[in-house]
């Protein structure tokens, strides 16, 4: 199995795209790695709408506010959501949280799954929900959370600057830092091994234990 990491860190939003054929070999595949995204209590609360024709990638584009350069792409597929089914198990805030949760893990396993596949990708999250509803038939009750723009980058954009690690991460607490967190947690892993050898012997000593009473009792 590939590193994932490198997948990660490689990936690229990217701006413009060729005119080139994407196999639906290739889509479904895609699509296949949003399917099998987490989501609360695995309720699976989204769709995927496919758009293939050029009409009607151009009119979503004007839709993303003139985001023409993602008609280009071979396909655009639109990432909606039914909160109420959410709502149905979680209340208020299945409806307005954990849906976006489940759709955002779900389009982010479609773009790497793209990457892996050597194709682009462009998260579109700006546009016009209700006028893209109305494009798509979508009913009112359902929700367009993201546009993802799929097909062969024309350019591959330069790596944008990330935070340092030791910037974003605390322990315990906010903003509480560790000097040494390798130090620290190979401390932990010591004292966790330690009792699961303690707990190792435990169990053989009871074992044993047991194995000689039944010894005994099969003597008498």
């Amino acid at each position: 199995m590939g590193d994932i990491l490198e997948l990660i860190r490689s990936r690229r939003n990217v701006a413009h795209f060729l005119p080139k054929f994407v196999s639906w070999e290739n889509i479904s595949r895609v699509l296949d790695a949003g399917r099998h995204a987490p989501s609360c209590g695995n309720i699976q609360n989204w769709k995927f709408i496919v758009i293939l024709k050029p009409e009607l990638k151009q009119e979503v584009a004007a839709a993303a506010y003139d985001q023409y350069e993602i008609a280009a792409a071979f396909a655009l597929i639109v990432v909606c959501a039914e909160p109420e089914k959410a709502e149905r198990y979680y209340g208020e805030k299945g409806k307005t949280f954990y849906s976006i949760q489940n759709c955002a893990a779900a389009v982010q396993n479609m773009l790497l799954e793209a990457h892996s596949l050597g194709l682009g990708t462009r998260w579109v999250g700006a546009f016009d929900q209700e006028r893209v509803k109305s494009l798509l038939a979508v009913p009112e009750e359902v929700e367009v959370h993201t546009i993802v723009a799929l097909g062969y980058a024309k350019d591959v954009p330069p790596k944008p600057p990330k935070y340092p690690l030791e910037t974003l991460v605390y322990f315990g607490a906010w903003r509480a830092k560790i000097a040494d967190p390798a130090k620290y947690l190979n401390d932990i892993a010591t004292i966790l091994a330690r009792k699961a050898q303690s707990a190792e012997e435990a169990v053989k000593k009871a074992k044993e234990l047991v194995v000689q009473k039944t010894k005994e009792i099969v003597k008498k």
